[in-house]
């Protein structure tokens, strides 16, 4: 069997949690780690019978083919560009970029070169969301309007969760996942009306964002980040014609069927994580479409449009102006 060479530039946390997951696959060879750490680069590569290489170049020239960027977020336009110029298929954790001027950069990058360019947005694999989208694909729940939150304990750990420069902001964390969450299930957003504020961090900690969405849809989607990690701390509630589809988190997923009927139930605590949180099915696809050159299913398109709305609502909150009107 041919083996997918693997490498992977930064080995904190979540670069672990995929070489865990790439490590049970038999097509896949793992072959080279970078991260500015260089102790950390080497306990992680013994772990997993690889090499510790200074450098996107150096794991080119060992014979690797594709690379999971899974550094800091302002490091990953730059690592991303370095590694589309070196001809690597990538996949690129969230956030892709930082800014929507290197987002769409990156995307004309993509667009010159023919290979796989993967975006980390792992809740569109996660069992609850994956039953939600089906209900609504299946005609059970057609959504009329829908309420979303995306809440965080702190910002204190790690230290520089909080700075804006390091992480792109707030936004870019966990509760990007859930702006793709609203394209991914409902559609695409015409219009919001977005309020901010900065209440116990330097960063904006507090959003209420009102959305109308392209189809007709409306919804709201609020983000605390400073809210002691009380559960659930992320949800979405879908609402259709006397029906109604909830989660908590990605723990349990909720199906009302109607008024006087039954709510269908579905527990996933049990899981391990990586496997209910999309994580190993984000990373099986991403290697097939390595393998059969095929287009990912979560694009550096669908990477620009999350930024997009990342990106307009900072820009309301800072400008003043509360009313967006979506692009395109």
């Amino acid at each position: 069997m041919d083996k997918v060479k693997i490498g992977v530039v930064g080995a904190g946390f979540i670069g672990q949690v995929h070489l865990e997951i790439l490590s049970t696959f038999p097509d896949v060879q793992i072959v080279g780690v970078v991260d500015v750490e260089k102790g950390r680069a080497k306990a992680v590569a013994e772990r997993f019978s690889a090499k510790v290489y200074d450098s996107l170049k150096q794991m080119r020239e060992a014979g690797v083919e594709a690379v999971y960027i899974t550094s800091p977020n302002r490091t990953h336009f730059d690592y991303a560009m370095q590694a589309l110029e070196l001809g690597f298929n990538v996949f690129c954790e969230k956030p892709m970029t930082i800014s929507l001027k290197d987002a769409m950069e990156l995307e004309r990058k993509v667009k010159e070169k023919s290979v796989v360019f993967q975006v980390g947005h792992n809740r569109r694999f996660a069992y609850v969301y994956k039953f939600m989208k089906q209900k609504i694909e299946e005609g059970l729940v057609k959504p009329l309007s829908f309420q979303i939150k995306m809440n965080r304990g702190e910002l204190l750990n790690p230290p520089w969760t909080s700075d804006r420069n390091y992480t792109g902001g707030f936004l870019f964390e966990s509760t990007i996942h859930l702006f793709d969450m609203v394209r991914w299930l409902f559609g695409e957003i015409e219009e919001m009306y977005v309020l901010g504020k900065k209440s116990v961090y330097p960063d904006i900690d507090d959003w209420a964002i009102a959305m109308r969405l392209k189809n007709g849809l409306i919804g709201t989607f609020t983000s605390c980040a400073h809210a002691s990690w009380m559960i659930p701390f992320e949800r979405v509630e879908v609402y259709g014609e006397h029906n109604m589809l909830m989660n908590e988190e990605m723990e349990k997923v909720h199906f009302c069927k109607g008024l006087g009927k039954e709510v269908e139930s579905h527990d996933f605590m049990k899981v391990d994580f990586k496997e209910k949180w999309g994580y190993v099915e984000e990373n099986r696809l991403f290697i097939d479409c390595v393998k059969e050159k095929k287009t990912p299913p979560v694009t550096v398109c669908d990477g620009v449009a999350v930024i997009r709305i990342i990106d307009a609502c900072y820009k309301a909150v800072e400008s003043g102006n509360a009313h967006v009107r979506m692009e395109g």
